[in-house]
């Protein structure tokens, strides 16, 4: 049995200049995840906090906090975290 990451709640700051249209698409890209929303909940002179939703089967978390780091997005905390049991299916000996 094994656990999946599902769906992920992420509070974080960005600078005003990054794009959100170009971090959504990046964060879209790591493996296991099928869709991300991003809202601004706060803007500064320079930054936003943002609240990122991401959604997928079996979402790579790590992957996501390589990408915000590497756009010098800075995670604040996790908000809400889904996860799932998945079995996984018998294997029968080969004859």
């Amino acid at each position: 049995m094994t656990i999946h990451i599902r769906r992920v709640l992420i509070e974080a700051l960005k600078a005003r200049e990054t794009s959100l249209v170009e971090l959504s698409q990046t964060i879209c890209a790591v493996d296991g995840v099928e869709e991300c929303d991003i809202v601004v909940t706060d803007v500064d002179a320079k930054t936003e906090t943002i609240k990122l939703t991401v959604r997928g089967a079996n979402i790579e978390y790590s992957g996501i906090v390589s990408i915000l780091q590497d756009n010098g997005v800075s995670v604040k905390g996790v908000d809400e975290v889904n996860v799932s049991k998945v079995k996984q299916p018998l294997q029968r000996p080969m004859p």
